[in-house]
């Protein structure tokens, strides 16, 4: 976010300053499109999400809604193939308190980045960080596949399917027909199961084949995947000034080849791991957005509770890019964090789960340049306290509550009246005025204990009517059916293969490679949080090797063990949990 300026000119400055400061590679580019740049690119990896009626960019640096290729970076754009868009920028922040530290770590995405490519290979302790993978490793990549270009078609027999993706991406990118066909098989053969990219198990053996299984968000009509992480220093502190926390993010974006609401719509889940041996404590996520719906200057912003919906619509009657009808965009809730509720279900990884519920917004905070009640947190030095604040629906600079001018009371819901019967705390009054705005609401608080894993799951999405107005109500249409949707697919009641649920049992799995050199993986499964201890021993009976020793939470958990420093031959693994205690072989050979 930027404050006390103005519109896309400030932000194109600031985006140009990160090139100088930054050590994220965060730039904007010549709007000359770029041959083939993200074969070659994978630390900040964009690709483009284009099958329905949305035409969207997102980066495993954690960034959306951000074009690089051109010089304005406006990346959300609808109708697609329109040139006119709706968000300039949108990322997901999250914050909390991190072994034994008195002020908040503050991670994510904003306009800078504080993630890096790659998974963590090695979760931390209480002591020691965790280790992530190189970030410059081809396989990091964002991959796109879609379920109708597939190995078992050819280039000639989807070439209606590749020219209007390759018309649509060469607006900005420099690709030839072929180059689109051969990265999408690449994609589906390369596809990163092991590492958490969702497909359709089709023969049902937990094994992703890409000559049977279908790769993607089950049903979906295009998904995009990356993995990242957080562990590179100078970028979350180049973010807000915060340490690492030692996160993991699995983020799947996906939509669908239709039209109505669907057709409007993006899904984006953000599943978070804690791999950082420490609990963090008080954590909220935010999902954050710059809206510049047609004119970056006219905007409006609001929320509706009811909903779970923060949204956009334009503050004059007619838009200079869009006109008189221009439509209303936002960010839906779907799916929460998931915390312990007796009597109550909630989703998590696409099932309904009892005894558990989804947290709702807990707070909606906008932001306008040039005032400082409503100013932006910033970003650098200084920001982790700012953005928290606002996690805690509170000002930024100063840290009190916001006050509703109606009612006169403190409340952590901007403008969260009714644009379309004028009811309520809505913008454009009390002293408000269109203008450059951000928004950002908030889910929390919950405690992520080591080894733990969340999800957020949203819908960014728009409505069109015939006039601004009424454009809201067909965002809250659309809005509707887009929840009931995805709430009917994590029902089961449309037959969605379960990929990757809460485990039902303790259990300790096999390790793979095995044989190995030097270092091998090995997963085991809890169905709620235990004291874990997990030790390697030689066959003689000996410790050599303590490789978790701590209280984990519920879900399946990878460690990552190397065997450097031991000679070659047969050793054993042993995991105790609880009560539950299992034993299995591995072999280490030189």
């Amino acid at each position: 976010m930027v404050s006390n300026c103005s519109g896309v000119a400030i932000r194109r400055l600031m985006a140009f300053s990160l090139v100088v400061i930054s050590t994220m590679g965060y730039r904007h580019s010549q709007a000359q499109p770029t041959a083939r740049i993200e074969r070659t690119t994978t630390n900040e990896s964009y690709r483009a999400f284009l099958v329905n009626s949305v035409f969207n960019y997102y980066g495993n640096n954690g960034d959306g809604s951000f074009n690089k290729f051109v010089a304005n970076g406006e990346g959300f754009e609808f109708p697609k193939g329109s040139s006119k868009f709706m968000f300039y920028e949108d990322g997901v922040a999250w914050g909390g308190f991190h072994k034994g530290r008195t002020t908040p770590k503050v991670g994510g995405s904003i306009y800078r980045h504080g993630l890096q490519a790659g998974k963590i290979l090695v979760s931390g302790t209480p002591s020691t960080p965790p280790i992530a993978d190189d970030p410059t490793l081809p396989k990091y990549r964002v991959y796109r596949v879609r379920p109708n270009v597939n190995p078992r078609t050819t280039l000639d027999s989807v070439a209606a399917i590749i020219e209007g993706e390759r018309l649509l991406i060469g607006r900005f990118e420099s690709y030839t027909g072929e180059q689109i066909y051969d990265q999408y098989i690449t994609d589906w053969n390369e596809w990163p199961a092991s590492d958490g990219a969702p497909y359709e198990d089709v023969d049902s053996n937990g094994v992703y084949d890409p000559a049977i299984d279908i790769p993607g968000r089950p049903g979906s009509g295009q998904t995009l995947w990356y993995v990242a992480n957080d562990m590179d220093s100078a970028r979350t502190t180049n973010l807000v000034g915060s340490p690492s926390i030692g996160f993991e993010m699995q983020r799947t974006i996906w939509g669908y080849d239709l039209s109505g609401a669907l057709g409007n719509a993006i899904f984006v889940s953000t599943l978070l791991v804690n791999k950082s041996g420490a609990p963090v404590d008080s954590m909220f996520l935010v999902q954050w957005a710059d809206p510049d719906l047609g004119g970056a200057g006219d905007d409006y912003v609001g929320c509706d509770l009811q909903r779970n919906l923060g949204y956009v619509y334009n503050g004059a009657p007619s838009d200079a890019v869009y006109g008189t009808q221009a439509p209303a965009g936002g960010f839906l809730l779907l799916q929460g964090p998931i915390v312990a509720s007796p009597g109550d279900s909630a989703i998590f990884r696409r099932r309904f789960y009892q005894g558990f519920k989804n947290l709702p917004l807990s707070a909606f905070i906008f932001c306008v340049n040039g005032s400082s009640v409503y100013a932006d947190p910033i970003q650098g030095t200084g920001g982790d306290l700012q953005w928290y604040r606002v996690m805690n629906g509170l000002t930024a600079k100063t840290g009190v509550p916001y006050v509703d001018p109606i009612t006169s009371q403190s409340t952590k819901f901007t403008l969260s009246g009714d644009p379309v019967t004028g009811t309520g705390w809505i913008d454009g009054a009390y002293g408000l005025v269109p203008g450059d705005k951000r928004f950002c609401w908030v889910v929390g608080p919950f405690t992520m204990a080591p080894g733990d894993t969340q999800e957020l799951v949203v819908a960014q999405l728009a409505g069109m009517g015939s006039d601004r107005i009424s454009s809201i109500s067909y965002l809250r249409f659309n809005a509707d059916l887009v929840n009931a949707a995805f709430r009917h697919e994590a029902s089961g009641t449309v037959g969605v293969i379960d990929d990757n649920p809460l485990p039902t049992g303790f259990a300790l799995e096999q390790n793979y490679p095995n044989p190995f050199n030097p270092s091998t993986t090995i997963k085991y499964e809890l169905p709620r949080s235990a004291e874990v201890r997990l030790s390697v021993y030689d066959v003689l009976g000996r410790e050599v090797s303590v490789l978790v020793n701590e209280r984990r939470g519920a879900g399946v958990q990878e460690v990552r063990f190397d065997g450097s420093g031991l000679a070659s031959g047969i050793y054993l693994y042993r995991l105790q949990a609880g009560s539950y205690v299992q034993t299995r072989k591995l072999v280490l050979v030189r």
